[in-house]
């Protein structure tokens, strides 16, 4: 079952005007994890990551360009339009993905051009949600797609407050939570700007699972809570580069049709992949989606279905936990 982040709450602030982004938490537990770092990063586990001779030095611009820019303030979505938004989506499949290349030969290793780097003593991340909330109920599985809008304002104490919206609405169709320092998630602290840094903190959100896919997960939820600095940026993308297991797609569109470039990773089993939607330039994580990839059973051809979309509307910074 899922549910948007929840920790301890009190009553908020009243809304007057703010700056810019919110953020939701992955329902999707964030397990599997795994990475070695070749080079740069720290020798943690048993060799998942190596560095591919002569490619640690190469620098790769992908050509697509995001049409929107990053750290753009948007008005959150009314409950009406929460709604006609879970209609038109509940249904929508897994991002179709140009043919691979291994991201360790043509994935950028530096973040080349700044974002909406601003600032302020609190990130604030707005994310949209997608996730299947699966139940149990007289004997028959279910999936029902919920929809949140969050807005995500935290401290690098791990104090902030965390505005939501869901549909269908639930118990609680809208909730406005404060946390108080180290309770908003598990990492204490900006994104680290360094790979040794970068690697202990995602150690800290999953167990060392030697999973590529884990990484671009636990990836996702470091920005999920946190609007990372171009050093930031740039560690991640050489995280990524030197992750064994990791492919590259050029021209991918996330659900607000902006164009980057994807990061994916499949499970071993072939059951699930895992993919991060990258700007092109700046390195800003713009949306991650995991897919159940179903295989066809009894001569019947099985669609396969998105579990969870972390949509990243606005990655910024503010002083200020009044919302926008």
């Amino acid at each position: 079952m899922i549910r948007p982040p929840h920790p301890t709450s009190t009553p908020a602030d009243p809304p007057t005007r703010c700056c810019r982004r919110p953020a939701v938490r992955i329902a999707a537990a964030l397990s599997v994890l795994g990475l070695l770092a070749a080079a740069a990063l720290v020798p943690t586990w048993a060799a998942t990551h190596t560095t591919t001779p002569g490619n640690s030095d190469r620098r790769v611009a992908p050509a697509a360009r995001t049409s929107t820019a990053p750290h753009e303030i948007l008005a959150p979505l009314t409950s009406a339009q929460l709604r006609a938004l879970a209609a038109r989506t509940a249904a929508t499949p897994p991002t179709a993905l140009p043919a691979p290349q291994p991201a360790v030969r043509v994935l950028p290793q530096v973040a080349a051009e700044a974002n909406c780097d601003v600032p302020g003593r609190l990130s604030f991340v707005q994310v949209r949600q997608l996730a299947a909330d699966a139940r149990i109920d007289g004997g028959h599985a279910t999936s029902t797609i919920v929809v949140f809008e969050q807005r995500h304002r935290r401290a690098d104490n791990g104090s902030g407050r965390v505005i939501s919206l869901r549909h269908p609405p639930g118990r609680q169709p809208a909730t406005d939570e404060t946390y108080q320092p180290d309770t908003l998630d598990a990492v204490t602290g900006p994104i680290a700007a360094d790979a040794a840094g970068l690697t202990a903190q995602i150690i800290r959100i999953a167990p060392p699972f030697l999973d590529a896919p884990a990484v671009l997960h636990a990836v996702a939820g470091l920005t999920t809570w946190r609007t990372p600095s171009r050093d930031a940026r740039t560690a991640i993308l050489t995280l990524l580069h030197n992750t064994n297991g990791l492919h590259y797609h050029p021209a991918v569109r996330d659900r607000a049709g902006r164009t980057g470039v994807g990061v994916s990773a499949t499970s071993d089993d072939g059951a699930t992949r895992s993919l991060l939607i990258l700007h092109p330039s700046t390195g800003e994580v713009l949306a991650y989606e995991r897919a159940h990839l179903k295989q066809p059973r009894g001569g019947h051809t099985r669609t396969s279905e998105v579990e969870d979309y972390l949509l990243f509307r606005v990655h910024t910074r503010t002083s200020t936990t009044n919302t926008p």
